[in-house]
């Protein structure tokens, strides 16, 4: 999606702005003993009482509004009320915003997509080095997320800090353009593929690393939804959703004391 009504950019922050503070939210009460369904019920009613939608709920058939990931799992992990956090795990929390408003007689949706990794309580040096390096090269890539920049670019740095920290990096998941259906092209390689698709003043994209502790193969649980590192070995998850410009990128889903690298 390319946006140049400014009424069109207000909304889009306006979502974005909901799921960095609904994140921010839901990442402080992720603590021992809280279990992934009881964050999910929260975000849900933060996003539904600020009159918007979930992005997730109902998104192909997804049961939740927050995709909760622990350890081994990358993304699209389902909430539960059995699962119960504790001392020493990791927790992925991935959200959507959806504002939705009527364009020329039709609902139209503008999406805020965000994740972030934390800690649950203590967890060891190697694992806080794995939450550090991915969410550090999410915000390298953001540096160079600006018109005239070739997904190539966007790829290469995330690659760099995955390589220098000797982690998987997850190749069949990635970023990707936020459109009113959600997912839209192009997909943003988390990787140097050669691509020379270049960035556009007015797009909306996400840029999301996932890096793991071990190799980078991953492969999706019974459920159809959660996926795992074959390995078993811990993995990390960041995203943010951008609006490119012909400067900086501006970062439609800061959280609100996020402190960009």
């Amino acid at each position: 999606m390319i946006l140049t009504k400014e009424e069109d950019i207000e909304l889009i922050r306006e979502a974005g702005r909901l799921a960095g503070a609904v994140l921010e939210m839901i990442s402080r009460a992720a603590v021992p003993g809280i279990t992934t369904y009881e964050l999910d019920q929260m975000a849900e009613k933060a996003i539904t009482d600020a009159g918007h939608i979930p992005t997730f709920k109902g998104y192909r058939g997804f049961p939740a509004t927050v995709c909760a990931s622990v350890n081994e799992e990358v993304v699209h992990g389902i909430p539960s009320k059995k699962k119960v956090l504790k001392d020493g795990d990791i927790l992925s929390l991935d959200i959507g915003v959806s504002v939705r408003r009527m364009v020329d007689g039709k609902p139209f949706n503008f999406i805020g997509d965000t994740a972030i990794t934390v800690p649950i309580g203590t967890v060891t040096k190697a694992v806080q080095n794995l939450l550090d390096a991915t969410q550090r090269s999410l915000y390298e890539a953001i540096k160079v997320a600006k018109a005239g920049a070739t997904l190539d670019q966007i790829g290469g740095a995330v690659e760099d800090v995955g390589k220098e920290g000797a982690y998987g990096i997850v190749r069949d998941y990635g970023g990707h353009g936020i459109g009113p259906d959600y997912h839209e092209d192009p997909f943003i390689f988390n990787y140097r593929t050669g691509s020379k698709t270049k960035l556009k003043p007015g797009m909306v994209i996400a840029i999301e690393p996932m890096f793991n502790q071990g190799g980078d193969k991953v492969r999706t649980k019974p459920d159809g939804w959660t996926v795992v590192t074959q390995d078993y070995r811990p993995s990390a998850h960041f995203e943010h959703s951008l609006l490119i410009t012909d400067g900086d990128a501006e970062i439609l889903t800061k959280r609100p004391n996020e402190v960009v690298g």
